[in-house]
C-alpha cells in the first residue's frame, strides 16, 4: 500500500506484523534517512548484530544479484524475522534489477522484514506491485512545502513566546531547504538558539540560519553527475535567479569533478579507494563517502579532463553572453547527464 510518509509510523506501528517489505523512495533524501533511522528504531532490532541484520548497497547487488533472495531465504534462529536493508539510492534502477528484486519478493516466505530504499522512480508497474500487495508499505519522499516549513518556525516562535510578523516569517521560511533533515537540523539549531538568548531580533535570527544555495547547488551537481537527468534539470530551474547562480553552479561541478580526479590519481597509487578517502584532506563529510566511491566508478580520469575543459568553455561564454546563459547550462547538465547515465548502465 502508498501511503504518506506523515502517516507512515503508526501505520507500521499498527500493521507491523503484517509488514515484509518497506519502501522508502523520493527527492527529499533527508526525509529518507530520518523514516529510515525511526524505522529501524521502532523495530527494535540490533543493527549491529550480523545474525539478525543484514546490509546490501547497490553496487553489491548489482553485481551479485542473488545476494537478496539469499538473505530472504536465510533462516533466522535468534529473532522472529531477518531485517535486510538495501541501499538503492546510487543505482540506476534498471528493468533487470527491478524484475530480479520482484522475483525475490515474491518468494513464499514470510520470514523476513526488507527495508528498501531509493532515490527518484518514475511510475511503474514496478512500483505499482509494492502499492498493490499487502504486505508493502510504499513511501513517497518528496520536497517539504514550503507551508509545513512555516508551521514548523511558527510554532518554535510561539514555544518561546515569541511574536514576530508573518512576512519576516515568510522571509525566513525561504531561507530553508527542501530536504526534510536539513530543515530539521535548522530547525533545532534556532531552537538551541532561541532557548539560550533573550531579546531576540529579526537580524539575529537571519544571521543564524544559514542559506541553502550551495545545498540546492549541490544537488544539481550530485543528480546530474549520477545520471538523474529530470532531477537535475528540476532542482536547477528552481533555483536558478542570474548569472550569479550559473556562475556559482559550474564552479560547483569544477570543484565535483577536481575532487573525484584527486581521489583517482591518489588511488592509481595505493590501489585502495576506500583508503584514499578515508585520508583525503580536507576531509569527505560521512554522508557523501558513498556517492564519492559512485562517482569514481562512474567517472574516469580521461572524461574527467573532458568535463572540466567543457565546464571552462561554458564559463567564458556564460560571462559573454547573460541571455543565453541559462541554456547553455540547462544542455550542459543534460548531456553529462546522459552520458552518467549511460555509464551506470553500461
Amino acid at each position: 500500500m502508498k501511503i504518506s510518509p506523515d502517516i507512515y509510523l503508526n501505520n507500521l506501528r499498527a500493521n507491523f506484523e503484517n509488514i515484509n517489505i518497506i519502501f522508502l523512495y523520493g527527492t527529499n533524501i533527508g526525509l529518507i534517512e530520518l523514516l529510515y533511522k525511526k524505522t529501524s528504531k521502532l523495530i527494535g532490532i540490533d543493527d549491529s548484530d550480523p545474525f539478525c541484520v543484514s546490509r546490501i548497497d547497490g553496487e553489491e547487488f548489482k553485481n551479485n544479484p542473488s545476494v537478496l533472495l539469499d538473505n530472504i531465504n536465510t533462516i533466522n534462529m535468534f529473532s522472529q524475522r531477518r531485517l535486510i536493508y538495501l541501499d538503492l539510492m546510487h543505482v540506476s534502477l534498471t528493468k533487470n534489477i527491478e524484475n530480479i528484486i520482484l522475483q525475490a519478493v515474491r518468494n513464499n516466505n514470510n520470514n523476513y522484514l526488507l527495508l528498501i530504499k531509493a532515490g527518484v522512480l518514475k511510475q511503474s508497474t514496478f512500483l505499482k506491485f509494492f502499492q498493490n500487495t499487502n504486505n508493502s508499505i510504499l513511501v513517497p519522499c518528496y520536497e517539504e512545502k514550503s507551508e509545513a516549513i512555516y508551521s514548523r518556525i511558527y510554532h518554535l516562535f510561539s514555544k518561546h513566546k515569541l511574536n514576530f510578523k508573518n512576512n519576516f516569517i515568510k522571509d525566513l521560511t525561504i531561507k530553508f531547504n527542501s530536504d526534510t533533515l536539513t530543515n530539521k537540523m535548522e530547525i533545532e539549531k534556532l531552537d538551541v538558539f532561541l532557548t539560550n538568548n533573550k531579546d531576540v531580533t529579526e537580524e539575529m535570527i537571519l544571521k543564524l540560519i544559514s542559506r541553502n544555495e550551495d545545498i540546492n547547488l549541490n544537488k544539481v551537481v550530485e543528480y546530474c553527475t549520477n545520471g538523474n537527468i529530470s532531477e537535475a534539470l528540476m532542482y536547477f530551474e528552481n533555483i536558478y535567479e542570474n548569472q550569479g547562480t550559473s556562475i556559482s553552479l559550474i564552479r560547483m561541478f569544477v570543484n565535483h569533478f577536481k575532487l573525484i580526479e584527486k581521489i583517482l590519481l591518489l588511488f592509481e597509487t595505493k590501489k585502495n579507494l576506500n583508503i584514499v578517502i578515508e585520508n583525503i584532506r580536507p576531509p569527505i563529510f560521512f554522508r557523501k563517502k558513498e556517492f564519492v566511491i559512485f562517482q569514481c566508478k562512474v567517472w574516469n580520469l580521461k572524461l574527467i579532463k573532458i568535463m572540466l575543459d567543457r565546464l571552462i568553455e561554458l564559463e567564458l561564454k556564460c560571462k559573454l553572453n547573460n541571455i543565453t546563459e541559462k541554456t547553455l547550462l540547462s544542455q550542459f547538465i543534460l548531456s553529462t547527464s546522459l552520458l552518467a547515465r549511460t555509464r551506470i548502465n553500461s
